[in-house]
């Protein structure tokens, strides 16, 4: 059964007054001049904001085109409502003559501006222009200035982090960067969970590297936070692995002191040994750093094996704590001489000695007679002799 089909006939349109179309040509003779100026201004603004910061023009564009470099859409400018800023101004109004603490609501406000509202468009420009920028300050203040409480600071982490690990996130999907996010609380009062983003070649990375999963070092690093150096669980435990740590701890901030010592300097910083026997000449009179803080033994510098237990234990506290730390000495201060520690002179040193083992083994061997190898005879190449040895009778 065929299916019938309606006669559709053609819309008849009004004809155009005469020159309509000639008038819209003439209109909009200027029209795409005008876009090629828009876009002409627009290229000579990102070359020069590319060359004024050192930054590609295809990543100029990526920030005016909203993360599109094809340019398809504008970047949105934020822009401050007039009426935000007007609500603003009246609840700084009613809020003044309360007392500290206590503020109206914003359904409050509302209800007691109901009837002047509608006219706040109508009110002098120059009024809204200092609404506008009132509100502005106050929204900058707000961004920097601490939180009055727990609960705001909980929900301003809160939402900040996960702010900044969607930004990471589609950086990822967009570079591939990867990226670790750790985030705890500074105390104990402060109720929140440690924040963590990762991925999981992150993760990877401090299992293998560290021998801890990435939720053990967030917990470590947030005892450390609350309780300081005693909340750390991978302390050292006994006195060989404090003593190894006290060395590794006086090396590194020697080396941190040598390279803030030749910051300024064209020379490079040197990598300086610590020597804990000859302290005062090859390391203070020498490069002119000291360490302060060392109070065990009467301020003599001992090698970490050769302090106790619990001297090596202040001084690694000490360092931890930065109560004992490497400082320049300056340049205008006189080191008192020291003469450099005299290697002790052998008892024997002027005494003929006489060949030892070592001495006689080696004379033996050069007074011995060499034996003579013989040379393997080269092998024949008269086809007659191989034949005659290998013929039969």
């Amino acid at each position: 059964m065929y299916r019938r089909r309606t006669i559709v006939y053609p819309v008849r349109r009004a004809k155009l007054p005469p020159g309509y179309r000639r008038e819209k040509k003439t209109a909009a003779r200027g029209l795409y001049p005008a876009l090629d100026a828009i876009v002409e201004t627009l290229k000579r603004g990102i070359k020069t904001v590319s060359t004024d910061f050192s930054r590609s023009e295809a990543w100029v564009r990526s920030q005016i085109f909203g993360g599109s470099k094809s340019a398809r859409f504008l970047r949105a400018t934020p822009k401050t409502r007039l009426y935000d800023a007007y609500v603003h101004h009246k609840a700084q109004e009613l809020n003044k003559d309360l007392p500290p603490g206590e503020k109206w609501q914003l359904p409050d406000i509302k209800e007691k501006i109901r009837r002047e509202r509608v006219n706040y468009k109508q009110r002098p420009t120059e009024e809204h222009e200092r609404w506008i920028k009132d509100y502005e300050e106050y929204k900058e203040q707000t961004r920097r200035e601490k939180r009055v409480n727990r609960k705001a600071e909980q929900l301003d982490a809160t939402s900040s982090l996960k702010r900044i690990s969607a930004d990471l996130d589609t950086l990822h999907t967009r570079t591939g960067v990867r990226s670790v996010l750790i985030a705890t609380r500074s105390d104990i009062l402060f109720a929140m969970n440690p924040y963590i983003f990762s991925t999981q070649a992150a993760e990877d990375f401090f299992v293998l590297t560290f021998g801890k999963t990435l939720d053990q070092v967030v917990r470590a690093f947030e005892m450390f936070n609350i309780h300081g150096v005693n909340g750390l669980v991978t302390a050292p435990k006994n006195a060989s692995e404090l003593k190894h740590e006290l060395r590794l701890l006086v090396q590194s901030r020697l080396t941190e002191a040598i390279r803030e010592r030749y910051a300024n300097s064209d020379t490079p910083a040197p990598l300086v040994p610590m020597n804990y026997k000859s302290y005062d000449t090859a390391i203070v009179a020498t490069y002119r750093v000291r360490l302060i803080g060392w109070v065990v033994k009467r301020g003599k510098m001992l090698n970490p094996g050769d302090l106790s237990m619990p001297d090596a234990r202040r001084i690694y506290d000490g360092l931890i704590a930065k109560t004992v730390y490497w400082e320049p000495v300056p340049d205008d201060e006189s080191l008192p001489d020291v003469e450099p520690t005299q290697r002790k002179v052998r008892c024997d040193k002027d005494v003929v000695r006489g060949p030892n083992k070592r001495t006689r083994d080696r004379e033996a061997a050069a007074s011995a007679p060499k034996s003579k190898k013989r040379k393997p005879n080269p092998p024949s190449s008269d086809p007659e002799d191989s034949g005659s040895d290998s013929g039969s009778d």
